[in-house]
C-alpha cells in the first residue's frame, strides 16, 4: 500500500517523463516488423513473426508502462496475433490487447488511434460469456476515434 501512495505523491501516475518514454526507434522497429508480418504470405511464418513481435511489444509495455504509443502498438500487435491464432487460444491475447488499448486511451485521451483499434477489437471479439465483444460499444468507440482523428487532422491543416 505504501508503494501506491509513493506513486501518487510523486505524480508518476499523471504524466510520463522522458525517461519513461520509449525511444522513437523502438516504435519504428515495431511498425516495420508489423508491416513485414502483414506482407508475409506463409501462414506459419506470419504466425511466428507475430508471436515474436507480441513478445517484444509486451516486454516494451512492461518496460515503459506510461508510454501511450508503446501501449497502443502492444494492443495492435496482440490483436493481430489473436486474430491469427483464432479460436479459444485468442481470447487471452484479446483480453491483454483490450487492457493495453484502454491504458493507452487513458494516457492519451485525444489520440483517436487507440479508440479505433479498441472499437475494432470489440467488433471482432466474441460476445459474453466467452469474450467481451459488443457491437454497441464498438460503434461508439469507432465513432469517437474517427471524430478525434478527423479533429486532429483539421488542426494540422490549420497550423
Amino acid at each position: 500500500m505504501r508503494r501506491v501512495f509513493n506513486v501518487i505523491d510523486r505524480g508518476i501516475a499523471s504524466r510520463p517523463t522522458l525517461a519513461e518514454m520509449a525511444p522513437a526507434n523502438h516504435i519504428e522497429t515495431v511498425q516495420a516488423a508489423w508491416a513485414e508480418a502483414l506482407r508475409c504470405d506463409f501462414g506459419r511464418a506470419r504466425d511466428a513473426m507475430l508471436c515474436r513481435l507480441a513478445e517484444t511489444t509486451q516486454e516494451l509495455a512492461l518496460q515503459y508502462p506510461n508510454d501511450a504509443k508503446v501501449l497502443l502498438w502492444n494492443g495492435i500487435v496482440l490483436t493481430g496475433y489473436a486474430k491469427s491464432l483464432g479460436g479459444l487460444c485468442s481470447l487471452h491475447f484479446q483480453a491483454q490487447a483490450k487492457a493495453s488499448l484502454e491504458r493507452a486511451m487513458a494516457l492519451a485521451p485525444n489520440d483517436g488511434a487507440a479508440y479505433l483499434y479498441l472499437g475494432l477489437l470489440y467488433d471482432h471479439a466474441p460476445a459474453a460469456p466467452y469474450g467481451f465483444g459488443d457491437e454497441t460499444i464498438a460503434r461508439s468507440l469507432l465513432e469517437q476515434g474517427l471524430k478525434l482523428t478527423l479533429n486532429s487532422a483539421e488542426q494540422v491543416r490549420r497550423a
